[in-house]
């Protein structure tokens, strides 16, 4: 067990339960050490009123000292469960705002499990370390809604996102919520009328044209052109909604001139509904009634 001269402490009262014992002239009750080999070299500590510490050759592999602490443990059994091994990374983040939201507004987005198994625990930490309340529904097996309220003034709202208390990448995720503007007062509003602007457009001369209007492929892309050349100065916006919500993918592209180009992306098959607004009007024949091929 040794293959050198060791020394070690032996505290006499805690030993009283070991098998051996060192007599109080240095010798031990059992086999003999000297006659077995001398396989280390220890010292025991003295009692109150020894002068000097006294040395006892023992056989280190005789000696066997066992604690009642050990054969029956003071502490109740503790039983540790793991969370299911977990790929935090698979999960998606849809419709997450990019951008600056007013305070006391509502906060919406998507959880897309994409096949990890578990359960989502989401917290909204407000701009002075308050949580605020945050609303989980389950729209399908595969994504989660999670709604909030900015209540908490102006400032950096931090969203904590785990999965079976893995945290998803880039956690906590960014929300930042400005004050509304002031309203403008009489006298302002009247010596100022330009100081909001007036639109002036007509959907009814939107021309939209491509198969992506009457067909929808899983396999490809699908694409349309969207002329609003002829119908005034506005903003162009689009949505399709399928089977289980929102498409994965959709692109609008300003080629110039108002003319614009829309191509989006189809997994699930099924029945979808595009919509299409120049402005807060329909552009002619939206909604559109599409499906899969």
């Amino acid at each position: 067990m040794f293959k050198a001269s060791q020394e070690m402490r032996l505290n006499t009262n805690s030993a009283a339960s070991a098998s051996l014992v060192a007599s109080a002239s240095g010798g031990l009750e059992g086999p003999c050490a000297e006659k077995d080999g001398i396989f280390g070299r220890y010292q025991r500590t003295p009692d109150a009123g020894e002068s000097t510490d006294e040395e006892v050759n023992i056989d280190a592999r005789r000696l066997f000292i066992f604690s009642p602490a050990d054969a029956y443990p003071t502490e109740p059994p503790r039983v540790y469960i793991a969370p299911e091994l977990t790929d935090a990374s698979r999960v998606q983040l849809l419709h997450f705002p990019s951008g600056a939201v007013r305070t006391n507004s509502s906060v919406s987005f998507i959880l897309k499990r994409n096949g990890v198994k578990g359960n989502f625990d989401v917290r909204v930490e407000g701009p002075s370390g308050q949580l605020e309340a945050v609303q989980q529904q389950q729209l399908d097996p595969e994504r989660f809604q999670i709604d909030c309220q900015l209540s908490s003034g102006a400032g950096l709202y931090k969203v904590h996102v785990k999965c079976n208390s893995v945290s998803l990448p880039r956690s906590p995720f960014i929300i930042v919520a400005i004050a509304g503007a002031t309203e403008l007062s009489t006298d302002t509003k009247s010596s100022n009328p330009e100081a909001v602007p007036i639109i002036q457009s007509d959907a009814s001369n939107v021309q939209s044209r491509g198969l992506g209007l009457s067909h929808v492929s899983c396999l490809e892309r699908n694409e349309f052109t969207v002329d609003c050349s002829q119908a005034g100065s506005n903003m162009l916006f689009v949505g399709i909604l399928g089977p289980r919500g929102p498409c994965d993918e959709l692109l609008v592209k300003h080629l110039g001139r108002n003319i614009h180009r829309v191509t989006y992306r189809v997994s699930d098959p099924g029945d979808y509904m595009l919509v299409a607004k120049w402005g807060e009007q329909h552009i002619p024949g939206s909604p559109f009634s599409l499906a899969t091929e």
